[in-house]
Order: structure tokens, then C-alpha cells, then sequence
């Protein structure tokens, strides 16, 4: 008598299907989404390429060495130095190869979200508000204008630097500063994260208003000026830590163009 063929026998649970790693199961919701690095890149692209393309056409024809500049640029261009490593192009560079390290180094896939990319627009609207409020309340900082540090030039490079402050400032002050402050405070020294995050905003904020005066940046000292640029470091130091890289550009340059408009 022939023998029925054995039935297939169903894989135990176990061993059932794995499911996909965690780094690759990215989250649809807005607020992961701006979140991811390659998503801010994406989103701060058109401004990077608008301030150093801006930069080219207005001063292309110059040495280098006359372009109007940030301080936060000379400070990058400064540490590349120490490499002997020089160009003008080198922080544009750097803030995308920082972005890239960033989501090479977090695993995730190679995607972008376009759709979201409005709301970013709007939400940066939105962030740059209270700085405005903060500036047009407070009657000793009216005069402040905008937060970038450089010598007056023209309305239009006026203008392209108000978009290069958003970027360079952010990179070195916010990504830069408050990423090594908060390796320093919690990997090493095991301070608790909130203590740590806390700490991180304050020595942020302090850098950045102090780095818009002599002999670092161009202007002259004067107190108001400094607390108000301090307050406005924390703020931008808060929106970073909440709500990520990309809307802290995105709230500082639009801060920056209102002001310089205004």
C-alpha cells in the first residue's frame, strides 16, 4: 500500500518571518520625520546652494579674502586650517558632509519624505515668531536686527548673510557645540541627561552671543545686544534639542531675513 506523502509541516512561530532591524522601520509621523538628517539636508539644500551660489555671482571675481564672511565661517575655516585645508566652499562642505556622516552613521534608509517638507517651511515660520515678539517687545533690543555677526555690506549681501547665519551659526553653535557638550557631560563624565541637556543649551547660548564680538566677530560690545542674542541662542538651542537640526536653520534664517527686511 502506497504511503501518503508526508504534509508540509507549518515552521514553528519561532522561526517564522523576522521582522525588519529597528534603524530601517522609519516612522511616517511628521514630527520623526524632521528629525532625520538626510530629511534636513534635503530640506536646507535650496539654502545652502542660495547663499554660496549668492556669494559666487556677487563676489566671484574677488580673492577670497575680500568676501564679506560670518564669524561662525571663520571659525570653521580657522580649525580647517590646522588640517591645511583652505577654500571658501569648505563649510558649505562641511555642514553636508556632517548630515551625511549623521545618517550614514544612523543606519537609515535612503529616503526622503517630500511631502512634509512644506510643513517644515511653515513650522519654521512659526518658530521664528516668539523671536520676533522677543525683539519688537523688549524697546532696549529694537535696534539689534538681525542675529548675524558681520560688518555691514550691502542690502544684498546683507541678505545672503542672513541665510549663511541660519546655516554656519546652527552648525557650529547648536549641531557642533551641543552635540560635544553633551558627549563630554553624559557619555564621560555621566552626568544625568537632563542636567546635561540643561548645561549643554546654557554653554551654547553663551558661545554663540559672544562670538558676535571682537576679536571674534566684527561688532563692538554693548549688554543689551549680548543678553538679547543669549536669549535667542537658548531659544534656538531649545528648538534644535525638540525639534532637530533642520527647523533651528530653518527658524533662524527666516528670523534673520524678517529682521533684515523689517
Amino acid at each position: 500500500m502506497a504511503r501518503k506523502p508526508a504534509s508540509r509541516r507549518k515552521p514553528p512561530k519561532t522561526l517564522s518571518r523576522r521582522k525588519a532591524p529597528k534603524s530601517v522601520q522609519l516612522s511616517n509621523a511628521y514630527w520623526d520625520v524632521t528629525h532625520r538628517p538626510l530629511q534636513c539636508l534635503v530640506f536646507l539644500l535650496p539654502m545652502i546652494l542660495a547663499y554660496e551660489v549668492g556669494m559666487l555671482l556677487m563676489h566671484g571675481r574677488l580673492p577670497q579674502d575680500q568676501w564679506p564672511t560670518l564669524a561662525a565661517q571663520q571659525m570653521l575655516k580657522w580649525f580647517f586650517s590646522l588640517f591645511g585645508a583652505s577654500g571658501v566652499y569648505l563649510p558649505g562642505a562641511a555642514l553636508i558632509a556632517v548630515l551625511l556622516c549623521w545618517h550614514i552613521a544612523s543606519r537609515n534608509p535612503w529616503q526622503v519624505a517630500m511631502q512634509p517638507m512644506a510643513g517644515m517651511a511653515g513650522e519654521s515660520v512659526l518658530l521664528a515668531i516668539p523671536l520676533i515678539m522677543l525683539n519688537r517687545w523688549l524697546p532696549l533690543l529694537r535696534s539689534i536686527g538681525t542675529l548675524a555677526g558681520a560688518d555691514r555690506v550691502g542690502n544684498t549681501d546683507n541678505l545672503l548673510l542672513s541665510v549663511g547665519a541660519g546655516l554656519y551659526e546652527e552648525l557650529v553653535f547648536r549641531l557642533i557645540v551641543i552635540s560635544l557638550v553633551m558627549i563630554l557631560l553624559k557619555d564621560i563624565i555621566r552626568v544625568r541627561e537632563v542636567w546635561g541637556v540643561a548645561a549643554a543649551v546654557v554653554i551654547s547660548s553663551l558661545l554663540f552671543a559672544a562670538h558676535h564680538y571682537q576679536p571674534i566677530g566684527a561688532d563692538e560690545w554693548r549688554l543689551p545686544e549680548f543678553v538679547f542674542r543669549t536669549a535667542a541662542g537658548a531659544y534656538l538651542a531649545a528648538v534644535f534639542v525638540v525639534r532637530g537640526f533642520g527647523l533651528a536653520v530653518g527658524c533662524h534664517v527666516i528670523y534673520d531675513v524678517i529682521a533684515f527686511i523689517g
